[in-house]
């Protein structure tokens, strides 16, 4: 705890003063608990604690005078008054008002202020300092109403966070130490943000070293489907070529078959006047199907009788012949060796398709090895999106020291924008979401406050001031519900 008699030294010793702000939110909080327990005020008897909570001491009167500036005028003559005598306390509390007020030290006792007491707050100072008690306020409860009127009380969470304000600055370390802690903050900072990056670039060389091993599957696998795919080109060509030779002896043995079977069936007639074939000239087989068509007839028959002679140049039978009788079919032995021509044609197309149908396969199944090449590609770095991370954490941490800063030279507008800053940066810091229910504590929007308080407390439920916390949501419960009453 800080007195108030400490913040005034300090502050005499800087040559500083303290803000309206905070020295009249002080005076008023000291002269209205000094006026609800009915205490003496000296200035070593006013106490700030560690959250921003006011407290005033007992005055012992039997106690050596460490003050003696707070003593009324009256108490100097021969028949002095009680210390405690409604008066001469009025007198104590205008001594404390005087030196908060102005940062000087009070006139001594019996002497009026001068002008560097101003303002409306100031003239009900320089009533309570009046010499002549007579014309003093009356009691210290008097002039707890006469402050009210012109410095009302704020939210209990805004006087808190001003009064917190108040005693973290006075309570700093010298400035030198100050630096130095801060250089030394500075450095734990920038020993983690290296740590970070370490982090990330030992991410980023795993990340490589996957890329790395993945491209080299993706060769090996490559390199097996080209091998693979030659030796089934091997085995498939010596295939093909042995379809084809097996089609072509099947074609010429057909040929040659029905070209000596041709003068056994016509009779000796047709042998000895058909002329010999010609070595060197292979008929098509169409040709060859043609003159098979044409010879079935058997001997006997009216066919035969009409047609002793077929010319081997027309492949096509005589359609305009007459019906043969039943019992003359001549398509039958034909047919089959017609058959058998077109059983090997289509053995050989079956051969070749096959040996296609084989290549396309080999092809097909080539495929699916060639398929890694989508998955294959190496996974997009990871570091960036953490780097980008600890980025807006960092500036969400210096937001958050800017927003502090702000409450406690009594700013809650500026202190709102650096924790709504805070927390676009980073949306879960629950550091901005404390400091944004102060400053909205000490402009007097208790939902809003409740709200941002709640937040900070389900982030983090087991803070070391979440039980304070939850008394200033009390707090502001009850201030508001009191207002909704009036």
């Amino acid at each position: 705890m800080i007195s108030t008699y400490e913040i005034l030294e300090k502050s005499r010793t800087a040559g500083q003063r303290l803000p309206y702000n905070e020295a009249a939110v002080l005076f008023a909080g000291a002269v209205r608990l000094a006026a609800a327990s009915d205490s003496t005020l000296r200035g070593r008897l006013v106490r700030i604690d560690d959250v921003g909570g006011l407290h005033v001491e007992g005055f012992d009167e039997q106690a050596p005078e460490a003050e003696p500036a707070y003593l009324a005028p009256e108490l100097l003559s021969a028949d002095a008054p009680d210390k405690n005598d409604p008066k001469v306390q009025v007198y104590a509390a205008g001594v404390l008002g005087y030196e908060l007020l102005t940062g000087r030290l009070a006139p001594p006792p019996g002497q009026a202020p001068g002008p560097e007491l101003t303002g409306p707050l100031g003239d009900v100072v320089r009533r309570a300092l009046a010499a002549d008690r007579r014309e003093r306020i009356e009691d210290l409860r008097q002039l707890h109403e006469a402050v009210e009127e012109i410095q009302p009380r704020p939210p209990a969470e805004g006087e808190r966070n001003i009064l917190s304000a108040l005693r973290n600055r006075f309570s700093r370390p010298p400035p030198e130490k100050e630096a130095l802690a801060k250089l030394i903050d500075k450095l734990h900072q920038l020993e983690a943000q290296v740590a970070q990056l370490g982090k990330a670039q030992a991410r980023l060389q795993a990340s490589q070293r996957e890329s790395s091993e993945t491209i080299e599957r993706f060769e090996v696998g490559q390199t097996r489907v080209d091998q693979a795919g030659r030796r089934r080109q091997s085995v498939v060509a010596p295939a093909m070529a042995i379809a084809a030779f097996t089609s072509a002896a099947i074609l010429a043995a057909a040929w040659a078959f029905g070209l000596l079977a041709i003068p056994a069936r016509l009779g000796p007639s047709f042998a000895a006047n058909a002329p010999p074939p010609a070595p060197a000239e292979v008929a098509p087989p169409a040709r060859d199907a043609a003159v098979a068509e044409a010879k079935p007839a058997p001997a006997g028959s009216k066919r035969a009788a009409a047609e002793p002679t077929p010319v081997p140049a027309e492949p096509k039978p005589a359609p305009a012949e007459a019906t043969p009788p039943p019992e003359a079919k001549p398509a039958t032995p034909v047919t089959a060796e017609a058959g058998a021509d077109a059983g090997s044609e289509a053995a050989a197309d079956n051969a070749t398709a096959d040996a296609g149908l084989a290549v396309a396969t080999d092809a097909g199944t080539a495929q699916p090895a060639a398929a890694p090449t989508p998955a294959s590609a190496p996974p997009p770095p990871r570091h960036q999106a953490s780097s980008r991370a600890a980025m807006l954490h960092a500036l969400a941490l210096s937001q958050v020291r800017r927003g502090e800063d702000a409450l406690e030279q009594g700013n809650p507008d500026d202190a709102l924008a650096s924790f709504r800053a805070a927390l676009e940066n980073e949306p879960t810091n629950a550091v901005a979401f404390r400091g944004l229910g102060m400053a909205y504590a000490m402009e007097g929007h208790d939902s809003e406050a409740l709200q941002a308080y709640d937040k900070y407390l389900r982030l983090m439920p087991k803070a070391l001031d979440a039980p304070a916390i939850r008394r200033s949501m009390l707090e502001l419960k009850t201030r508001a519900n009191a207002g909704a009453k009036k």
